[in-house]
This record gives C-alpha cells, structure tokens and sequence, in this order.
C-alpha cells in the first residue's frame, strides 16, 4: 500500500487563520498543558496520544 498524494494548494491568508485558530482550540480542548519543544524552524506540540509539527519553510513560493 503506498501513501496518497498530498494536496498542494494556495489558500487565502484568512482562511489559513481560521485554520490554524482553530487547530490551536482543538489541541487546548483535548487537555490542560501542552508540551511544546522547538528545533531549527519546527514546532513540535507533544500531546497525550500523539504530536503535531509544524514547520516554516522560509523559501518563498
């Protein structure tokens, strides 16, 4: 079994927002503290049951 495509698209700045506004009340939902460690230009937020990582890739597109 091999591993989907990832979807590549633009989207608008606001919805991005909304996006990440709302990821940000889901994780803080699920539990009091997060744990949260930083490495080069990666987020890492350690949750019980798992981990979500965000990176900022700085090279425009």
């Amino acid at each position: 079994m091999s591993n989907p495509t990832p979807q590549t698209r633009r989207v608008s700045s606001k919805k991005l927002r909304r996006i990440l506004h709302s990821l940000a009340d889901d994780i803080c939902d699920m539990q009091d503290g997060i744990i949260l460690s930083m490495e080069g230009n990666t987020f890492n937020f350690h949750l019980d049951g798992g981990t979500v990582n965000i990176t900022i890739n700085e090279e425009g597109g």
